[in-house]
Order: structure tokens, then C-alpha cells, then sequence
């Protein structure tokens, strides 16, 4: 984030400028982060994998900043001493620099080990293999030539050769300049950092974001730690395989693909084996994968499973032609991610294949509560075991579909039994070994699938079912 320079306008002006560029709106938000409540997007940037390099409009050079810089940084940021340079070189924090013509015309700040953000009065929390950017500064004369996209290139492949694994910057809302270069280098929107309260009394709040790949693992040992609530898994197993062999059956030719392997690590009630033995499972977390595996392979199966990003999806274009994707895309803070995981899911779709794509429904009041309370919230009073994100409706997820090019042929609604008291009931009968009771409950909540034929089912639903096709190849002219 830029380090804005102090304003000499009269506060009035100012006011005033910023209600013409922004509206009521952004006189609000300006007020409230003067005072009580201040937020920043909070940024991703993977170095896992190698990116073409970003060059400039001028011809700069990238290096690190030492101690016989200072100086020269120094004239470009003048609102920073020579000792607080000196002092952070000190203790550990580095400052890449971009020349032009011999001298310093960009910088910016990285750190891996305590992201302190004076903005907020916090400190962000940083994962291992992370690396934080701040307080990135262009002279004003060279700005819009791609000076900052180019250092934070060069900055990322120093890093990744180092062996980092990730960038993370914070940006404020309001200022769109600052968006431009870490999206060009590749950084996306993934979440909110924002801080609430006065002086000592401000508390930081992360709105949880597209979730490292060790989160995952973190909620798989956690939950084996606790009730596997079989009969629960049993029935949601139940409520796929129904939707699998009525839209997707097994005699299809070609590669099936499952979209995460949470079921599958997490016990015997998985839906994979549905897809047939033509099929591929992927997920984010290598700790969920290896788990997976172990599971069905100590049942027999063989299975080829694949760790990737659902936004990167590391197949073949047209290698695949049918995909079930249960619940695997309301994961994310930003439905921007939804939507680039739906492109890359048409993109590995062979023409005719076959979509089956199930997501939480906004529709049921329960679940549209959920996603409108804090995460911490929900989590801290054990509700909510992981982290839910934002979600499609009926009509947005048609309109998505259908303008990746896919035809939308059936919609229908999952899994009516209520969520909490049936998992309550299902972690009794297990904890107390009460079979006959665990027997109930499983026919009970096969029975509340039945409110499918009700009008009011998608009021009940707790997920949005649709069955989209991927147009067939036209046979080429003679």
C-alpha cells in the first residue's frame, strides 16, 4: 500500500472532493476510518509457479537496498529518516528498488516475519512461507509507466528462488491506482483486513479468504479429533449419489472429475466411487489428498488424485467429460473466485460433456443468516467447523453458466433435513452408542427429501443443484 502524502487542503475541500469522486458513501467510510473502523483488501500472490517477467515502460533495474543507498532512498521518500531506513534494514526487513537513469524512482518494503500495518494498529497474520509487501512509493513523475508491476516481478522470482511460497499486500478500498500494479503482477483479491475500536482498544478483524492450502489440512485433523457424524456423512453421501447417477450416470464415456476429496478423507461415506473407475479427484490441500488415498486404497480402490487449485485447474483442456462439483466453490470471500473456478471447469469440459454442480442455497433462510453473520462468530460457538464463503443464487448461477457457453438443463434442491439438530442428534447416538436411535435418524432425514416436491423446496434446501452441457463439437466442413 502507498504511503499517502500528508494533504495541505483545507479539510472542507477536502470533503468535498472526495463526496464528487466517491459519493455519501465514501465521506462515511473516509469519517469512520478518521475515527472508529478502518479496512484493507487483503492481497494474494502465489510463487509456486513461474510467471513470464513483467518489464517496464523505461528501462529500470531491480535490486535489494543497502546501507550506502540510504541516501538515495531517502530523496525519493523524504517523509522517512535516514536512521528509520537504517534501523529496518537492521532488523530484517528488505526494501527492493527500482532505478532509472542511476537513481531510485520506486521502492517497496517486505517482510516475513511480523507484518506490523500502522494504518490498522495491528499486525496481519502471516503463515509460514510468507512474505508481506508495504509501503510501495513511484515518484510521481514516472508513475504509469509499470515501474511497480516490474519491481514486484522481479521482487516475486528473487523470492521463489529463496524458497517463499507467497506474496501478501493490503491495499485501501479507495484507492484504485494501488489495485493496478499487484493485479498486472499477478496478486489477487482474496479477503478483508479491517480494525475496529480506539487507541488500545482496537481489535483486527480477517475476513477469512480464499484459505492457504494448509487450512484444509488444519480442519481435517481437527475434526478427526471429534465426532465423525457418520450417519450425517452417510445421508449427504446419499443426497449426491442420487443427483450423480440421475445426471451423470456411469455408462458416459471418457474421464469423470470430482472437485475436492473432503468426503473422501474424512471417511467411508464418499461419493468418488459414484464417478466410476475412469475418474480423477482434486484438491487444494495436499493433506486432504494423501488422506483420501489412504482411505480408498485401504478399501480396494484405485484412484488418481491430483493437488491443485480449482482456479488453476492442472488437467488437459477437454480431457474431461463429466465433472461433479458438490459444494467444493462456496469456499471462497470473493465470488470473482467462483467464477474463474466455473471457467476452469468449462475449460477442461469436453465438448458434450457434462456438468453437475452443486453450491450452498442463499435461498434457505438458515444458510442465508449464516453467510450474514461473522465467521468467528459462528465458528468460536461451533456451528459452522470451516469456513463458508460467498454463494450463487438460481438465476446467477444459470446466467454464469450459460454465458461460459454450457446450457442449463435441470436445476433442483438438496438436502432439506435440517443441518445443526440432525448433526446434534447424529454426535449423541454415536457418543452414547445408540444404534436404534442412529437408525431413525438415518431414515428421518431421507424422509425430509420428500420436501423436494413441495413448492417451498428452495426454501428448505440447503443446496442448489444444476446439470449443465457443454455443446458438442460441429463436424468440420469437407
Amino acid at each position: 500500500m502507498a504511503r499517502p502524502l500528508p494533504e495541505r487542503a483545507p479539510l472542507p475541500l477536502r470533503a468535498l472532493r472526495i463526496f464528487r469522486e466517491e459519493g455519501a458513501r465514501g465521506v462515511g467510510i473516509r469519517l469512520l476510518g478518521a475515527t472508529v473502523y478502518r479496512r484493507l483488501v487483503v492481497m494474494h500472490r502465489s510463487l509456486d509457479k513461474p510467471r513470464a517477467a513483467i518489464a517496464a515502460d523505461l528501462p529500470v533495474t531491480v535490486e535489494l537496498l543497502g546501507d550506502r543507498d540510504v541516501e538515495d532512498y531517502v530523496q525519493l521518500c523524504p517523509w522517512t529518516s535516514a536512521a528509520e531506513v537504517r534501523g529496518r534494514l537492521r532488523r530484517g526487513l528488505r526494501c527492493f528498488v527500482a532505478r532509472h537513469e542511476g537513481r531510485i524512482v520506486h521502492a517497496g518494503w517486505t517482510t516475513n516475519s511480523a507484518a506490523w500495518i500502522e494504518y490498522l494498529g495491528g499486525e496481519m497474520p502471516l503463515a509460514p512461507g510468507d512474505v508481506y509487501q508495504f509501503e510501495s512509493y513511484t515518484a510521481a513523475q514516472l508513475r504509469g509507466h509499470g515501474i511497480a508491476a516490474a519491481r514486484v516481478s522481479a521482487m516475486a522470482d528473487h523470492l521463489a528462488r529463496e524458497g517463499h511460497r507467497r506474496l501478501v499486500a493490503c491495499v485501501l478500498p479507495e484507492n484504485a491506482a494501488a489495485f493496478r500494479p499487484l493485479e498486472k503482477a499477478g496478486y489477487r483479491a482474496v479477503g478483508r483486513i479491517s480494525a475496529l475500536g480506539c487507541g488500545p482498544w482496537r481489535r483486527l478483524r480477517l475476513r477469512h479468504a480464499a484459505a492457504p492450502t494448509d487450512y484444509w489440512g488444519q480442519v481435517h485433523r481437527r475434526m478427526q479429533t471429534g465426532s465423525s457424524v457418520p450417519v450425517w456423512r452417510a445421508y449427504m453421501r446419499q443426497v449426491y449419489a442420487d443427483v450423480i447417477h440421475r445426471w451423470i450416470p456411469e455408462s458416459s464415456p471418457g474421464m469423470a472429475l470430482k472437485t475436492d476429496l473432503f468426503e473422501e478423507a474424512m471417511g467411508p461415506h464418499e461419493p468418488f466411487s459414484e464417478l466410476g473407475p475412469r475418474a480423477v479427484g482434486v484438491d487444494l490441500a495436499p493433506a486432504i489428498v494423501k488422506a483420501a488415498c489412504e482411505r480408498l486404497a485401504s478399501a480396494g480402490g484405485k484412484q488418481h488424485f491430483v493437488v491443485g487449485d480449482l482456479r488453476q485447474i492442472p488437467l488437459r483442456s477437454g480431457s474431461i467429460t463429466r465433472i461433479f462439483s458438490g459444494s467444493s466453490l462456496d469456499h471462497f470471500a470473493d465470488k470473482a473466485d467462483i467464477s474463474r473456478s466455473l471457467t476452469e471447469l468449462v475449460r477442461v469440459l469436453a465438448p458434450g460433456g457434462v456438468l453437475a454442480l452443486a453450491l450452498d442455497n442463499p435461498q434457505n433462510p438458515v444458510v442465508w443468516l449464516r453467510n450474514h453473520l461473522p465467521f468467528r462468530w459462528l465458528n468460536r460457538l461451533g456451528l459452522v467447523p470451516y469456513y463458508v464463503g460467498d454463494t450463487y443464487g438460481r438465476t446467477e448461477a444459470r446466467t454464469q453458466l450459460e454465458a461460459l457457453g454450457l446450457t442449463v438443463t435441470h436445476t433442483a434442491a438438496l438436502a432439506h433435513a435440517p443441518r445443526l439438530p440432525a448433526i446434534w442428534l447424529a454426535i449423541v447416538a454415536e457418543r452414547f452408542d445408540q444404534r436404534r436411535l442412529a437408525g431413525w435418524l438415518a431414515r428421518g432425514l431421507m424422509v425430509c427429501e420428500r420436501l423436494d416436491r413441495l413448492p417451498t423446496r428452495y426454501q428448505t434446501a440447503y443446496y442448489l443443484a444444476l446439470r449443465a452441457e457443454k455443446p458438442a463439437a460441429r463436424p468440420s466442413s469437407p
